[in-house]
């Protein structure tokens, strides 16, 4: 997962731009065939998974391609505030993956 940083003062309605790359299989190893959304947790503390808030970002496919990107753009943060960013996968039944690893960036001006 990749989180811009671009570090500014403080202030309201800062940005976060977090990215990161489908995955392409379940814990098993098996092929994932019913991936509907991710969870992107943020938080100004570390982990924000499972416990801070979070948006839900609709999967563009059930069956993602080896190496396709996912991207959101966070809005509404204090500027020059240090947030924590992980994301969950959701299948079709609504069971949730683990939590991947935080990454961390500074909210910019957008």
């Amino acid at each position: 997962m990749f989180v811009a940083c671009n570090p500014i003062g403080g202030g309201a309605d800062g940005v976060l731009d977090a990215s990161w790359t489908a995955p392409t299989t379940n814990a098993d190893g098996s092929p994932l065939t019913d991936l509907m959304s991710y969870r992107v947790y943020y938080s100004t503390t570390n982990p924000p998974c499972p416990g801070g808030p979070f948006l839900t970002v609709a999967s563009a496919t059930t069956r993602p391609a080896p190496d396709q990107k996912v991207s959101l753009r966070l809005t509404g943060l204090t500027m020059g505030q240090l947030y924590y960013v992980a994301i969950t996968s959701v299948n079709s039944r609504g069971m949730l993956s683990g939590c991947t690893p935080a990454a961390s960036a500074r909210a910019h001006r957008p």
